[in-house]
């Protein structure tokens, strides 16, 4: 299966973890991949910290490149990794964007470390706006690096996007066991809202089934051994973190439609698992 040869990684000279920096490196030396490694600074209008000149408050791009330099040795990251360094002024989701497609990236990796709480932290962190508005698969890192992944879950509904979720992570990580899960709805429907002739139950029975019939095919089709559908309840996001967070499972991959906008973001299963899944996720774009 081909390889990846191009990743980007998005790294904050100022965040004391090195678990991002790992990841990227591990993943690729697996795929003998050149990584670019993109550190954005965003030039404060009121102050003028030690790593810009006074007189131009133009970006230490030397002194940052040390930082990083010394965080990748402190890191012990594989020396056998091609790699540079991009070091640009602007907001950090824009310019990994752009360094991304200008260098034709197959992966965008990122951390996924917020201060901000609720719907702060859904709106603002890099992570929610990369995923918004790129077109490429996004690796969120969000465990601490011991080792490649060894547990992969595949969220699907059985669409396109999901489809290729799967493809994809078995090319980024071949060797790797995936399970698949779906969270099927169930329908309560009763009193002043029942339509009539609508038996309820039974269309639940025979909406299981067909789930159960999908999964099966997806599985066959991805040569996925174990799979599981459960149940959503009236809420199939909450069932899925659920089941998510109760997994031995280190790597959760989901696919996403490109939807612009904030509905779009704020709707979608991919922004809810990326928001409250406590480990790694990969969302893969289309």
């Amino acid at each position: 299966m081909k390889k990846i040869k191009r990743i980007l990684v998005g790294i904050d000279v100022f965040d004391k973890s090195n678990t991002v920096l790992k990841r990227a490196f591990m993943l690729a030396k697996e795929h003998n991949a050149f990584l670019t490694i993109v550190h954005a600074v965003q030039v404060p209008w009121l102050s003028v910290p030690s790593y810009f000149s006074s007189d131009t408050l133009g970006v230490d791009v030397e002194g940052i490149k040390k930082k990083l330099e010394k965080k990748i040795k402190t890191s012990k990251v594989s020396p056998k990794v091609s790699y540079n360094i991009f070091i640009k002024e602007g907001n950090t989701d824009d310019i990994i964007l752009y360094e991304a497609k200008q260098i034709k990236a197959e992966l965008i990796i990122i951390g996924a470390h917020s201060k901000a709480k609720g719907l702060k932290k859904l709106l603002g962190s890099t992570a929610q706006k990369i995923v918004n508005k790129s077109h490429l698969p996004l690796l969120v890192v969000k465990k601490s690096v011991k080792d490649q992944y060894h547990n992969i879950l595949a969220a699907t509904d059985f669409q396109g996007e999901s489809n290729e979720s799967v493809k994809y992570v078995k090319k980024l990580c071949p060797d790797t066991m995936i399970s698949a899960v779906h969270s099927a709805d169930t329908i309560y429907l009763g009193g002043p809202y029942a339509i009539e002739g609508l038996d309820v139950v039974e269309y639940n029975v025979v909406a299981k089934k067909y789930a159960r019939k999908d999964l099966k095919d997806f599985m066959k089709e991805h040569a996925i051994k174990k799979g599981k559908v459960i149940d959503g309840g009236t809420n199939s996001k909450a069932a899925l973190m659920k089941y998510i967070k109760k997994g031995p499972y280190d790597l959760v991959v989901v696919g996403s439609r490109n939807t612009s906008g904030l509905n779009g973001l704020l709707g979608s299963v991919a922004s809810t698992v990326l928001k409250d899944s406590p480990m790694d996720v990969l969302v893969y774009v289309n």
